[in-house]
């Protein structure tokens, strides 16, 4: 899309967040971002099912069933044997196999496309793309004509949401050709690490840098806390998913603690843990702190809920000064994180797994890498003793991150229409 088109009055743009459902995590805030990329469009969403309105009205809410009957219909047409009699039959109350959708969403974006005339001058953006918003969008391309809107899907997940490795390739398989060849269809990455993944696993180029904005702008003066804390904190922050690795967080604590009772510190370290209910109690993944006590008086852990408002997270964010990241490599190798974004631009130490992607936003003399326990609880104390020695590096990586967005990939094209897509080296 050139210049000229970004700023045409009565443009309009149509994100599709399915996990777009209430006003929590990255989901929202990618709304806002990509608001302040093109202000000069008409904003229009589609939400996922049961979403709440609190961004306003949305053009329309995606349903888990047509996910249902789509998947049904891909295995008519694509599946085995069996899975081809079982979907036909499964079908028969509903009308037959005819009546379930291609795709999940697909026939939903065409609709609303429709109904509010988009037409090749609007832009159509799903910031968080997997395999279903691939096959919705070939889907959706295949029924219009040169008045397609210009598309751009930000992949952030190597699995795509598909976790069977052999179902993953045979659906790539069937829409990478048509995404090669579509002119409208542009692939995004956040990191360097997915795009270069996705282009020798899949034969797909995807140009990285699309990063978001989320709770904490790089481009703004960097925001402090509006309380007074008289400890060091260490924030362990977002709910605990799998893959995180806060699973290790109760042996990273206890070594901390017998790490610190043989320190001075003329502070105490605090640590701070959100989650839910269940996170807490026996058996949840911070059960550990509802009984916890420290071997060294300098050592506090305390626990928050994973579902505070967004200005109470952002209190709570700016309030540390070290964010601790024990991140999975297997899933954060290559895949990118909000929590490292906020990091940087709020000028904040990193201790985090070594070989996590990103690693152009953690080499600035911002972070620290580190593999075990142990050396995750010598990393806190570390940043505590020499929390000035940071300084520098955190600059410097805001100003890096700052750069990044100025020149923005999906901004930076002269025309979407007629570019090549290609891997940001």
């Amino acid at each position: 899309m050139s210049a000229d088109q970004h700023s045409l009055e009565g443009s309009k743009l149509l994100i599709v967040e399915p996990k777009l459902i209430k006003n929590r995590g990255h989901h929202h805030t990618q709304i806002a971002a990509l608001r302040a990329l093109l202000p000069d469009h008409q904003l229009h969403f589609i939400a996922g099912e049961g979403y709440d309105g609190f961004l306003g009205e949305a053009a329309a809410t995606l349903t888990a069933a047509d996910q249902v009957k789509a998947r049904q219909y891909w295995r008519f047409r694509h599946g085995g044997f069996r899975q081809k009699v079982d979907a036909f039959f499964r079908s028969v109350s509903d009308g037959g196999i005819g009546s379930y959708p291609k795709s999940p969403f697909g026939h939903t974006i065409l609709e609303v496309c429709e109904r509010l005339e988009f037409d090749a001058h609007d832009t159509l953006i799903i910031p968080s793309a997997n395999l279903d918003a691939l096959e919705s969008i070939v889907d959706f391309v295949s029924q219009l004509d040169k008045n397609t809107p210009q598309i751009s899907m930000r992949l952030l997940d190597p699995t795509l949401g598909e976790h069977k490795d052999s179902r993953r390739a045979q659906r790539m398989k069937l829409v990478r050709d048509a995404i090669r060849k579509s002119e409208k269809i542009r692939l995004f990455s956040e990191t360097r690490e997915l795009a270069e993944y996705m282009w020798k696993q899949f034969d797909l180029p995807v140009t990285s840098g699309f990063y978001l904005t989320c709770s904490v702008s790089p481009l703004e003066p960097t925001p402090k806390a509006a309380g007074f804390y008289d400890t060091f904190r260490v924030g362990l922050l977002g709910a605990p998913r799998p893959g995180k690795g806060y699973d290790r967080v109760g042996a990273i604590v206890e070594e901390l603690s017998s790490l610190i009772d043989s320190r001075s510190l003329d502070q105490t370290v605090e640590i701070l843990l959100q989650g839910s209910g269940t996170d807490y109690v026996d058996g949840g993944v911070y059960s550990f702190a509802k009984h916890f006590k420290s071997k060294a008086d300098k050592l506090r852990v305390t626990c928050f809920s994973d579902s505070l408002d967004p200005e109470v997270f952002e209190e709570l964010f700016l309030s540390t000064d070290v964010i601790l990241l024990p991140y999975d490599t297997g899933v954060y190798g290559l895949q990118g994180s909000g929590l490292v974004q906020d990091a940087v631009a709020a000028e904040k130490i990193i201790v985090h797994s070594k070989g996590i992607a990103m690693q152009d936003f953690l080499a600035h003399g911002n972070a620290i890498p580190v593999i075990g326990n142990r050396e995750f609880s010598e990393a806190i104390v570390s940043a505590f003793e020499q929390n000035n020695r940071f300084r520098r590096g955190c600059g410097a990586a805001k100003e890096y991150f700052g750069q990044i967005l100025k020149s923005h990939p999906f901004l930076g094209e002269a025309d979407l229409s007629n570019s090549p897509v290609s891997i940001e080296k």
